[in-house]
């Protein structure tokens, strides 16, 4: 009898701490995240496929499903409705909240309101968020933040924008907006969510952490301690850092939906620490076995038979493949980059054409040229524009272009009707050592020409500060309509001048074709 009693008392102690380890069970959430998807929703070689995200994030309870940036652009699927079948997409998928990238922006700040308020609608909203890109005002231009509740756990968020969008997206796009600093706001919002008895804060950010000018999202985990987890795009990078002066978690999961975040979290155990979290990158391969959402695959069948048509149209045939890697368009000349701006040297009769080497967005294969490769390739939809310039303002615009090289830069300029020598090794502003036209003429630095660009570099976009003040000359069709004019009036032609260089990189020890190690890796 004592024996039961002794028993039945040490079960009594025990339940106190039963209870609170169920509590604490009860409490955890699983954070579902992609970054930098552009327009990637249909499974492909290595994406994903929405549908498959949707049925994971199904299957996960307790989960939430968020994006760090870039999802409206970037590929036809999406980019022919200007984004609108993005946020059908990922409001089917179970969406929570994402933020605002720079490139959110490339269809009109009108447009992007108009995807705001689609994605808020209904009874299941999706947040887009951004809480540093004001108003004249100083109001923010969508929604700054968001509250969930999983499984008891009251989870805040709140979105950041990268200023470098200002110089990243089209000038009118951007024009009355100030981007306010990321630390102050993170450290605002923040306060703000904390006040509101959330247990985390989750900061989606549009920051980057390679290749960016500004501040990076490692930068403000190290100065915003009050956060618990970024969640970060814009670099098309993976990334898992755990800040070494306030413990802050940063995580990315590269691009175009090749991973699928999966961070299972556990709140903090006291006030003041951090929540316990594992992070884990699921890929196609390890979705073998999901089934995917029916309703979001009957949506996107629908789509692509409904854009077939448009997209399939046979434009040329190439004899070699088109080279856009990112590693090597923004740090050298490629045949495609060489390729556009052939095509606005076509279309706009100047005397030399200059194309930002971001701007041109994905590889072609050697073979058939479909209108759907060229939409894809060149998904701005720009005018393409001419000013005259005289060749020390060429000089001096090609030396900005070339500031950074061999280190890549979405400013980096593809050229035609010129040949140029650059030092790599010398400081930014003396990389030109020599500048020719085609025919071997120097350029005369008192001499003017008509120079043609887009209407994005036009207006001083990617920063170029010396075509932001020249006026306007002529306007002319847009990059991705100056290629299809292009190689429908030239065929077999247009492939010709691709063989003999332009831009030749000087004494440059290792070559551009491969990517140097880095800490992180890079989707590809």
């Amino acid at each position: 009898m004592k024996t039961f009693r002794g028993i039945l008392l040490l079960c009594l102690l025990c339940l106190p701490l039963f209870f609170a380890a169920c509590a604490q069970k009860t409490r955890e959430a699983t954070l579902l995240y992609t970054t930098d998807v552009h327009g990637r929703i249909v499974s492909g070689d290595k994406a994903i496929g929405m549908d498959t995200i949707a049925a994971v994030h199904a299957a996960t309870p307790g989960s939430l499903l968020v994006d760090a940036g870039d999802y409206l652009q970037g590929n036809p699927i999406v980019n022919l409705s200007q984004g609108k079948t993005a946020i059908e997409v990922m409001k089917m998928a179970g969406y929570f909240a994402a933020a605002v990238g720079n490139h959110e922006f490339d269809f009109g700040r009108e447009t992007l309101l108009l995807r705001s308020a689609e994605a808020k609608a209904g009874p299941n909203p999706l947040h887009l968020l951004s809480a540093n890109v004001l108003t004249p005002e100083g109001a923010p231009v969508v929604e700054p933040a968001a509250v969930a509740t999983v499984n008891g756990l009251k989870i805040g968020l709140f979105g950041l924008t990268t200023p470098e969008t200002a110089v990243q997206t089209h000038p009118r796009h951007v024009d009355g907006l100030t981007f306010a600093d990321p630390v102050d706001t993170a450290k605002a919002m923040t306060a703000m969510l904390r006040g509101r008895g959330c247990d985390l804060v989750v900061a989606l950010v549009h920051l980057g952490t390679l290749d960016v000018t500004g501040l990076k999202s490692t930068d403000l985990a190290d100065r915003v301690p009050g956060l618990d987890i970024i969640v970060d795009g814009h670099s098309h990078a993976v990334v898992e850092y755990v800040s070494p002066v306030t413990g802050v978690l940063v995580v990315s999961s590269g691009a175009h939906a090749q991973n699928l975040g999966k961070l299972e979290i556990k709140p903090p155990r006291a006030a003041g620490e951090k929540p316990q979290t594992r992070n884990t990158l699921l890929q196609k391969t390890d979705l073998a076995g999901v089934t995917p959402d029916a309703k979001i695959g009957q949506k996107l069948a629908a789509v692509l038979a409904e854009q077939e048509a448009i997209l399939s149209e046979r434009i040329a045939d190439s004899p070699v493949d088109l080279d856009a890697e990112r590693t090597r368009i923004r740090s050298r000349e490629t045949n495609f980059g060489s390729l556009c701006a052939d095509a606005l040297l076509y279309v706009s009769g100047a005397d030399m054409a200059v194309v930002n080497g971001g701007g041109i967005r994905r590889s072609i294969a050697k073979g058939p040229v479909t209108m759907g490769d060229v939409v894809a390739a060149l998904p701005f939809s720009d005018a393409t524009i001419t000013k005259k310039v005289t060749g020390a303002q060429l000089k001096e615009i090609l030396e900005f272009g070339f500031r950074d090289t061999p280190v890549e830069n979405g400013g980096f300029p593809q050229i035609s009707g010129l040949r140029v020598t650059v030092a790599p090794e010398n400081p930014a502003g003396r990389k030109v050592v020599s500048l020719t036209r085609t025919d071997g003429t120097p350029v005369d630095m008192n001499r003017t020409y008509e120079l043609a660009v887009s209407d994005f570099l036009a207006q001083g976009g990617d920063g170029y500060p010396v075509l932001a003040r020249l006026p306007v000359l002529k306007l002319f069709p847009s990059p991705d309509q100056a290629l299809l004019q292009y190689l429908r009036d030239k065929g077999a032609e247009a492939f010709t001048p691709l063989d003999k260089p332009r831009i030749v990189l000087r004494g440059l020890k290792v070559s551009l074709w491969s990517v140097p190690e880095r800490l992180y890796a890079r989707a590809a």
